[in-house]
Parts: structure tokens; sequence; C-alpha cells
């Protein structure tokens, strides 16, 4: 039995984590995760997903922002020979956390390392049209997303992904393979064919209407569930006011928007209010 640490703070990690702990051949030693954050309109102090299923679990649990020297140490003395790092963010690893284990620490990623490194790769895999992807199973080194890769399981990306479905399914594709591959060997990437992508943030969700009708339907659907794209409407007063999308398609070669949220307001159908609005298709600034 391997003793392992696990890495991770999201609903997605929960997905490989839960199947981890079936597993005889691993022994969850301890699950390192975020410290709890403000969340929601009130701002409430709420633990991520992971931290709540370790508490519930009776899971040994540590919750960091950095790894200082306190923090690497409670990780050593629990003396797990791997790492299995899914969904987890930053801090990043340094050289000394990576040699405290000595069968290294995996990493899963969404995307078909060496394309699509960065934090958020199915963003833009749905939304540059891509059709198939991969899961890498990789060994982490000090560069993002950049070290040997032990194994990449194919899955199809949807003509109706969103983010949220495209992850459920790239980390319900890797749980499937951790017994088979998290103590395989691994290769070196091949640079010659790498591509970065920006992390998601929220200014990055406007619909930039120079875009061709496909591709902002499936901007639409990377964007959901979060940050939702927008965009900006006029009113019968010629009031500008933000209008989020939370679901669109194409009709006779044009986009048509379907469930939105205007400013302010509870979500709607667009057919039910479009005849009070103008869409400001203006270049983004």
């Amino acid at each position: 039995m391997t003793p392992l640490v696990f890495f991770g703070s999201s609903e997605y990690s929960l997905i490989v984590l839960e199947r981890l702990l079936t597993l005889s051949q691993f022994k969850v030693v301890l699950v390192v995760t975020k410290t709890d954050k403000p969340f929601g309109r009130d701002k409430i102090i709420t633990p991520n997903p992971v931290a709540k299923f370790a508490a519930e679990h009776q899971l040994n649990l540590i919750q960091i922002e950095v790894f200082d020297e306190n923090c690497k140490l409670k990780i050593k003395n629990y003396q797990a020979e791997l790492g299995l790092c899914v969904a987890f963010g930053p801090p990043f690893f340094d050289q000394e956390m990576i040699d405290t284990f000595p069968k290294g620490i995996v990493n899963i990623h969404p995307s078909p390392l060496p394309k699509y490194r960065g934090a958020t790769p199915g963003v833009w895999q749905i939304t540059n049209g891509e059709t198939t992807s991969a899961v890498t199973f990789f060994k982490i080194d000090q560069l993002p997303d950049h070290g040997p890769i032990i194994a990449q399981i194919p899955f199809e990306i949807s003509s109706s992904d969103t983010s949220d479905t495209f992850y459920r399914r790239a980390f319900t594709v890797a749980s499937n393979h951790l017994d088979s591959l998290l103590l395989t060997e691994s290769h070196p990437q091949d640079e010659s064919q790498k591509s970065y992508y920006p992390k998601l943030v929220r200014n990055m969700a406007q619909i930039d209407w120079s875009w061709s009708p496909e591709k902002i339907e499936r901007f639409v659907r990377a964007m959901n569930p979060w940050p939702i794209a927008w965009t900006n409407v006029f009113d019968k007063n010629n009031k500008n006011t933000k209008i989020k999308v939370i679901s669109a398609k194409i009709i006779d070669g044009k986009i048509e928007f379907e469930k939105v949220v205007l400013d302010g307001k509870k979500a709607t159908f667009w057919s039910e209010i479009k005849s009070h609005y103008f869409i400001n298709t203006s270049p983004i600034n």
C-alpha cells in the first residue's frame, strides 16, 4: 500500500479523491487544500468542497495558502511516498516540496499536454472548437504543466458541453485509471507542440462580436458556470445595461440568446424580453 498526500480544492478534485479512497493499493494519509474563504452575497466564510469532504470523512487535513516551512514540515511528517494533485491551483510546488515524495507528485490535467497548458484549459478547448481532448497524468516539476507525461486518456468534447460538463467528464475518466497509472513510468513532453492559455478571470467573459456566431455560441457554453458570458444591450430609452448570457444557439446562421440575466434581475428567457432591448455589438475596447 502506497501512502499518498492528496492536493485538491474544487468539486472536480472530489471526483478523483472519492475514487482514490476505494483503491486498496493507496492510502490517503493527508489531504491538503485551501483555507476557508468568504462565499456568496453575504461573504460567509465557507470551506471548499474538498475541505468539507475531508472533515466529514475524518481525513487528516491541512488548509493552506502558501507552502511555508511549517506547512512543509507537517506534510513531511506524514512520510508519504507519493503526492497527487487535482485542481489544486497555487501555491505551486518548489523543488523541496517535490523532493518530499520519493515517488514524486502526479498531476492530472484536462488537456492533451503540452497543448493547452494553463489553469483553465477546458474553457479554451471549448471556445476554440476542439472536438476531442485528453486527460494527462504527468509528474510535476518546477515549471507549469511541464513535467514528464505518464499517460494520456482521450475523451470526446460534446457540442453541448459547458466547462462544468467538460471537467466532470475529464476527471471521471481520470478517476477510472488511477490504479493503473499513478505509479507508471513517464517520458518528457514534446515542447514543439506546446501552447499556453491564460487563467480565466471575470473580465474575460465579454462577448466579442467580431467572432463568428459559432464561436460565440461555444464561448457562451465555455463561460458556464463561471463567470457567465455577457454583453451590453440598450433599452428603448437608449440606456445601456449589462446582460449575462447563460445559453445561446445558432438559428439560420445567427446567434440567438436563450436564457439570460439582466443586470440586477433574475434569470429569464431572451424571447420574453428581446422586444424591449437592442444588443450592442460594438467592438471590445
